[in-house]
């Protein structure tokens, strides 16, 4: 294939204004040159940039519709009778929501202001983490399918994950990195490989846009098996002022630093100082619901008191076995549990999960299944402590009858991640549970990692399967020998968070989806379309079965023909 050459580089935009403040730096875009007047706001510790923009530099637009929606429940006039009184009053509706969102506790007025944040030189984990915890959001993460700029992605410095300073932490920053490189490496390397072999097998037509394109995106997806969960991303997210408030609480209590900075870099950007928003003429739209937002640590506090108990007063760790293998190539299918299994029986199975997340899920369910009624109510006492209307229960509680777990891949984790009706839970400690320890790693790394369905299903593939295969060992053995130097040089009692950012997309993740009939058969019929990925594909394909045939109420809703990675048919469908 030619390669284009690459074009003129693009002009730099024109910064309309910019003010340090601390390890802050703010700088904004006006509305004739961005549509719409574009807030940023850098740290530049950790080089992460959030983004908002507002539409009006005298009124606070979320904070003034929200109030005027609150004034329904007890005005008796039209909207423009009420927004008019609102004027004419002199009205402070961020004054007002705050009185009745922190005064009276109606927080359901801090449903009705709406703010979206963008974000850049965020690590994918981030973006994995905010579509978790996102229920009533709207957002879209960078696609590995269309952003050609993951072949360069930079993998987020492993500073922000170990302390450790001086000429240890350069050597360490050294080899971390060149995990980095060797990921990218493999990436290009392979992406060449199968551009050539995909083309000659799939006859594509390179004088047809359409084919070319379908053909680079199928190959970009199998490649992205070699990208890394901490190389950067960016994404846009959009919820209610309520919603931010809850997941800035969660990301400030994460056992993750690097979150912690991330929830006050949004926090000041939708919250700034009165200075900030004068200096920069700037009218934040709804600041009181956002403002001395308090990290979330009674779910942390509960699950470390669970540890304890089912440490000391159980057999849980005698009677269940936990997986620590090395990492080699498995299979994706999907489980559909058994319908036995009450919902808090799953609940308490996925908080489980988060502290040691080896633990053999069928022998897991049992245990809980079988628990005695006292064992059953000092496990309750332990996750529901402290937890009321005000300060919920984290997302491992929302659990249905309907489960279905995807043993698949982080690149097909956070296609699906996306589905925000479903409940969905995966045991990666990324805003609830503990600092990673050395044994928790060796169980999150002996799930093993998978490859594209064209090379594991197609005969024709199989020497690039091989070599997919065993690029991937060679990279979870450098994977491996990085984690022994960092424990000879920092002991093996440290924080080892920092290998989450080094797990390749290809790591199995499972993915714990909670729904009901609407959503199931929503959901596998959106993934089971031929424009999508091969390998949700073939999960949303083998999902739609097992709950079909589950109940004769859901039969009808059964699929009929399989995904087919052989066909020249679906590999150019777009739909």
């Amino acid at each position: 294939m030619e390669r284009k050459s690459p074009g003129k580089k693009k002009p730099e935009i024109p910064v309309e204004q910019e003010y340090c403040s601390g390890s802050y730096r703010w700088f904004t875009y006006a509305p004739d040159v961005t549509g719409l007047r574009l807030i940023c706001l850098e740290d530049v510790e950790t080089g992460t940039v959030v983004t908002t923009t507002v539409a009006s530099a005298e009124r606070r637009t979320a904070a003034h519709r929200a109030w005027a929606g609150a004034r329904q429940s007890r005005a008796s006039g039209m909207p423009w009778t009420i927004l008019h009184e609102m004027g004419e009053k002199g009205v402070d509706p961020d004054q007002k929501i705050e009185e009745m969102f922190r005064g009276y506790g109606h927080a359901s007025v801090g449903d009705m202001a709406r703010l979206a944040v963008d974000m850049g030189r965020v690590p994918m984990h981030l973006c994995l983490a905010l579509f978790s915890e996102g229920t009533i959001n709207s957002g879209q993460e960078k696609s590995t399918r269309y952003q050609a700029a993951f072949g360069r992605a930079v993998l987020h410095p492993l500073k922000h994950y170990l302390a450790v300073q001086g000429p240890e932490m350069e050597r360490l920053e050294e080899a971390y990195q060149e995990l980095g490189r060797l990921s990218l490496m493999l990436f290009t390397q392979h992406k060449e490989t199968l551009l050539r072999a995909f083309e000659q097998f799939y006859a594509v037509d390179m004088t047809d846009k359409q084919q070319k394109n379908a053909l680079t995106s199928r190959v970009l997806d199998c490649v992205r098996s070699f990208l890394l969960l901490g190389q950067w991303s960016g994404l846009s997210f959009e919820t209610s002022a309520r919603d931010w408030s809850r997941i800035l609480a969660e990301l400030k209590a994460s056992p993750l630093p690097y979150y912690h900075r991330v929830a006050e870099q949004i926090e000041r950007l939708l919250a700034p100082s009165r200075e900030e928003e004068e200096v920069l003429h700037y009218r934040a739209e709804a600041p009181s619901l956002i403002r001395h937002t308090d990290p979330a640590l009674t779910a942390g506090r509960n699950i470390q008191a669970l540890k304890q108990f089912i440490e000391q007063k159980t057999d849980l760790l005698q009677s269940v076995p936990i997986q620590q293998q090395e990492p080699t190539c498995v299979s994706q299918r999907v489980v559909l549990l058994d319908a036995h299994y009450t919902e808090a029986e799953r609940m308490v199975a996925q908080y489980l999960l988060v502290l040691w997340p080896g633990l053999e899920r069928e022998a897991l369910l049992q245990w809980v299944h079988s628990c005695a009624d006292e064992v059953r109510r000092q496990i309750s006492a332990c996750l529901f402590a402290d937890h009321t209307n005000y300060n919920e229960l984290p997302s491992f509680a929302r659990t249905t009858r309907m489960t279905l777990v995807v043993e698949s891949f982080l690149g097909e984790l956070r296609d699906l991640n996306r589905h925000r009706a479903w409940g969905r839970f995966f045991p990666l400690p990324l805003l609830f549970g503990e600092p990673l320890s050395r044994e928790t790693v060796q169980q999150i790394l002996g799930h093993g990692f998978g490859l594209p369905l064209y090379l594991t299903e197609i005969p024709a593939f199989a020497e690039f399967r091989t070599a997919f295969e065993r690029d991937l060992t060679t990279y979870y053995a450098r994977l491996q020998a990085f984690i022994e130097q960092v424990t000879e040089t920092c002991g093996s009692t440290i924080d080892y968070s920092f290998v989450l950012n080094l797990l390749p997309l290809a790591h199995r993740v499972d993915l714990w989806m909670h729904g009901d009939p609407k959503q199931a058969l929503y959901m596998t019929r959106q993934r089971v379309r031929p424009g999508g990925h091969i390998n949700y594909r073939a999960i949303a394909y083998e999902a739609n079965q097992l709950l079909a045939r589950s109940d004769p109420y859901l039969s009808a809703m059964a699929l009929a023909q399989r995904p087919d990675p052989a066909s020249r048919e679906e590999f150019f469908d777009r739909s």
